[in-house]
């Protein structure tokens, strides 16, 4: 759609998402996505992972990607200078909105992870049951990144670090409703990127806020920005792109924004993207 007048602009920066977008269902990032990658980075310009990730759940990614620059990672609460180390900003949960968030899920059977310090904190019990939640599939990630602690919300109280992103995830639709219809009362950023999850960010965190905080930073204009995604945690950052884009396998709502909807993830849809309008 628009293939033509589109090619007449250039444009400078795309960001990614990762899971169900950039990496296909077997959690990898194809050699056909890396070689545009690679070749968009050598050109000078900007290919960013926006990801609901934390930096250190990221870092076998990374190291794949040496001379990428920016991360937006935490679905927008952490915007990262990977050259530099250091943040460009951080839209870290209020503490008193996070003790609610622990009251409204405290004593349910839910695995619950913190972001704290762009690592993910997480009860040692829950680790042994990750298939029961749907994430047989992260069980290398998250052994790789968790640290493990007793009891988080004791941990959280004793520890109150500040907390980045919460995410939910739940083994069956009706404990994820109930937790949302508590939940939503609260002044929080709620999203999606996986069927049964349920990720929490301050309120005006989400990827689109990071996007913005990104370019401004670069000096880009969002009418020179593409941004490729699959779920409920990228609809910001579809609407703030001068060129949304959706894989195959995204919801209804993400190619309901697309400008052009391409292949799924397991057919090398986002380097058709890249390929197509940033080389």
């Amino acid at each position: 759609m628009g293939g033509s007048q589109m090619k007449e602009r250039e444009y400078l920066l795309i960001a990614l998402d990762m899971d169900g977008t950039l990496l296909n269902s077997r959690q990898e990032i194809t050699p056909r996505a890396g070689r545009a990658m690679e070749e968009i980075m050598r050109r000078g310009k900007q290919g960013v992972f926006s990801t609901g990730r934390c930096i250190r759940e990221m870092e076998a990614y990374l190291e794949a990607f040496p001379s990428m620059k920016y991360l937006i990672c935490e679905s927008g609460a952490c915007v990262y200078d990977l050259q530099k180390k250091k943040h460009i900003a951080r839209i870290p949960i209020p503490p008193r909105l996070v003790l609610k968030v622990i009251a409204c899920v405290e004593g349910e059977d839910i695995l619950t992870s913190f972001f704290m310090g762009n690592r993910p904190f997480m009860d040692t019990a829950y680790m042994r049951r990750l298939a029961a939640f749907g994430l047989g599939d992260f069980d290398e990630v998250f052994r790789q990144s968790v640290v493990k602690v007793e009891n988080l919300f004791s941990f959280y109280r004793e520890n109150p670090m500040e907390v980045e992103k919460i995410n939910l995830f739940f083994k069956d639709g009706d404990s994820r409703r109930k937790a949302l219809e508590k939940i939503a009362r609260l002044p929080l950023s709620l999203a999606s990127s996986l069927a049964g999850n349920l990720e929490i960010n301050a309120q005006r965190a989400n990827k689109g806020e990071g996007l913005r905080i990104l370019c401004n930073h670069l000096q880009i204009p969002m009418e020179a920005v593409i941004a490729v995604g699959d779920n409920s945690n990228d609809v910001e950052m579809l609407q703030a792109a001068g060129f949304p884009a959706a894989v195959g396998n995204a919801v209804p709502r993400v190619k309901a924004l697309a400008r052009e909807i391409t292949e799924d993830c397991d057919h090398d849809g986002a380097a058709i993207i890249m390929e197509k309008y940033m080389l």
